[in-house]
């Protein structure tokens, strides 16, 4: 039986990750959103839930999920994931909703239904209903999974998800299963190119943090509510245990579900430790204190893009004492990639911007390297790469480094959207 993939989305661009596998069975890994240069979301290629034998949530992210709950309009397939993942990826709808109920015709009925139909998993768990599936740790964010996929044919696939081959503050390295493999799909967000050192970048950014606040200065730091923000804490109450730590935003949330969930974390009680000794804002009152003493402030939206992170850097933007570290990925069209590229930011009436601004690669996403280091693990075995969820340029690179290392009896492709990648005849 002729088994094939096809690319729902995330070909040949950053997020929409959707992926079929068609064969005796179908699976889908994962159903996700991203957003055009309006800001509008983009759904993947349609599916009939009907046809679906599982779908497969790798994480809680909106490009891997935010499109998910269309399935429940009309049918009510198998979800498989992480409680963890379904969690956040609750509290991520909701916002993602409030900003976009005019163009997206599901609501939150659809996603309980989802929730309500999700098998949940553990790492190193495996499932079994004539084909098999294992899931372990992706270490992107909490409860993130990679997937391993035996089909009832025999095929044996990996889907990466996103992945991350590091440790860091919060979250243990990707755990990868001792099997062979013979076709990875494999995310290439950031395969053009290799991360900095992490232990550098860390020594960096707290030198810098320190130095700011011990000359009385105000550090914002916009972080993603999910993932960032919760290594950050972990990091600084560790390494600058003096300094007053304030989280705003989704954040809270957020953190709450990790402290529920703490058995998917590097070290739990190091966690429970940081919670204890940062200061979460509650009402909007307490903001206006905070950004004329010295101290740090994480805060949504890691972007700038909104949330009250917007707020702390207009009041604090004019005073050069201050700083501002940008921590996340900022997309061409954002305000935080705007304030890196021209140093104002005169949609925000700011003009000249007089606070320190900075940029540090705490990303979360394995770099070419480590992507390729991935792909060499399964080299005995490996005849397939199907690299997914990156931008054409990153892709290529990735691409001619991994046909160095696995040599030429593997094939390695980069499908746009809407192709099918035939697997076995």
């Amino acid at each position: 039986m002729t088994v094939k993939l096809r690319i729902l989305g995330g070909g040949r661009e950053v997020g929409r990750a959707a992926y079929l596998l068609e064969g005796r069975e179908r699976v889908l890994f994962d159903y996700g959103v991203n957003f055009d240069e309006k800001d509008l979301p983009q759904l993947p290629l349609h599916v009939r839930p009907v046809d679906l034998d599982a779908v497969v949530i790798s994480h809680a992210h909106l490009d891997h999920v935010g499109a998910a709950p269309y399935l429940f309009i009309t049918g009510k397939p198998k979800i498989y994931a992480t409680r963890p993942t379904l969690d956040i990826a609750r509290l991520l709808t909701i916002d993602f909703l409030k900003l976009n109920a005019a163009v997206i015709e599901y609501d939150m009925l659809e996603f309980e239904k989802m929730y309500s139909s999700t098998v949940f998993v553990d790492y190193q768990e495996s499932v079994e209903q004539g084909f098999k599936l294992v899931f372990t740790n992706a270490g992107h964010i909490l409860g993130s999974t990679m997937v391993y996929l035996e089909t009832s044919t025999g095929e044996k696939i990996l889907y990466t998800g996103d992945v991350n081959n590091i440790s860091t503050w919060t979250l243990s390295g990707a755990d990868f299963l001792p099997v062979g493999v013979d076709t990875i799909i494999m995310e290439s967000t950031y395969g053009g190119r290799n991360h900095p050192k992490r232990h550098l970048v860390e020594k960096r950014f707290v030198e810098t943090v320190e130095e700011v606040v011990d000359k009385g200065g105000t550090v914002l730091i916009p972080a993603f509510s999910v993932g960032r923000s919760q290594e950050l804490m972990t990091l600084l109450t560790s390494e600058l245990p003096y300094v007053d730590i304030y989280i705003d935003g989704m954040v809270k949330d957020v953190s709450e579900i990790y402290l529920k969930h703490r058995k998917f974390l590097r070290d739990p009680g190091l966690f429970m430790k940081t919670v204890e000794n940062v200061n979460f804002v509650t009402k909007a009152s307490e903001r206006k204190k905070l950004v004329s003493k010295p101290c740090v402030i994480i805060a949504s939206a890691g972007m700038l893009k909104g949330g009250p992170s917007v707020y702390y850097f207009k009041k604090i933007a004019e005073n050069p004492r201050n700083a501002v570290l940008l921590v996340s990925y900022q997309a061409p069209a954002s305000n935080g990639h705007k304030l890196l590229e021209e140093g104002r930011l005169p949609e925000l009436e700011l003009n000249e911007v007089k606070a320190r601004v900075e940029w540090y690669d705490f990303s979360s996403h394995a770099g070419r390297d480590g992507l390729a280091e991935i792909a060499e693990k399964y080299k005995a075995s490996l005849k397939n790469v199907i690299l997914i969820h990156g931008g054409e340029d990153d892709q290529e690179v990735l691409k001619k480094e991994l046909a160095e290392r696995l040599g030429g009896d593997v094939k390695i492709v980069t499908p746009k959207t809407g192709d099918e990648v035939v697997l076995s005849p």
